[in-house]
């Protein structure tokens, strides 16, 4: 989780290229929020309201989400 000041943005990192994550499907599901980021061994792709970064990106997270950290 990044808290930016406005908002909590749920991250997950995976390990691989495999993206079927329950985890943040369901937190994503539940609590509705404007963005989240999953970083794994994928390339990057920009979805309606989910960012996912390559792994050697994982520093831009605060760039993608406005965080201040």
């Amino acid at each position: 989780m990044i808290d930016t000041g406005e908002q909590i943005v749920p991250v997950e990192v995976k390990a691989e290229v495999n993206l079927k994550a329950k985890s943040l499907k369901t937190y994503r599901e539940k609590f509705n929020p404007e963005i989240s980021v999953r970083t794994s061994m994928s390339d990057y792709k920009k979805e309606d309201c989910l960012i996912n970064l390559p792994l050697y990106a994982a520093e831009e997270i605060r760039k993608c989400t406005g965080a201040i950290i």
